[in-house]
Parts: structure tokens; C-alpha cells; sequence
């Protein structure tokens, strides 16, 4: 029944703590924190002017196939290993 208080009291300790550095911090800064206010000027997004679009070429496209001859094709094609020997 000794640790409910000692944890209260820890509790405790650890928000006076938390308020003395919260009210620490304002009374250094509270005179430099604040900024002026400036008005930005906006700048446009988009381009003014658009330019006309040229005429695009149409692509071609080559098909290529390709032949699997590394001559083998068994049922363990593409496993990983090669070792063909037994256990050691």
C-alpha cells in the first residue's frame, strides 16, 4: 500500500515540475516571441502568357521477343542454387 502514495506524489512532483518550466520559459521570452506582422505580396501562379502547342509526331514502337535457350528447362529452372550433390 506504500506505492499509491509515492506515486501520487511523484505525479505531483513531475506537473509542478512540467508548470515551473512552462512559466520559466514564458518570463525569459515573452517579449521576443512575437513577430511583426507583414502583408506578403502575392505572386501569380500561372504564367501569364500561354504559347500555342506544337504538333507532336506520333511515336512508333518496336516489339521484341525473347528466346529462352539457355538449354536446360527442368522443373527447377530459376531456384537458386546448383549445387548437384548430395548431403554433407
Amino acid at each position: 500500500m506504500e506505492s499509491k502514495p509515492k506515486l501520487a506524489l511523484l505525479a505531483l512532483a513531475g506537473l509542478l515540475l512540467a508548470a515551473g518550466i512552462g512559466v520559466a520559459a514564458y518570463v525569459v521570452s515573452k517579449d521576443s516571441v512575437g513577430l511583426p506582422v507583414t502583408k506578403l505580396d502575392p505572386k501569380p501562379l500561372a504564367p501569364a502568357v500561354t504559347r500555342p502547342r506544337t504538333a507532336t509526331q506520333a511515336t512508333t514502337t518496336r516489339v521484341t521477343t525473347t528466346v529462352d535457350d539457355h538449354g536446360g528447362g527442368g522443373g527447377n529452372s530459376g531456384r537458386g542454387g546448383g549445387g548437384h550433390g548430395g548431403d554433407d
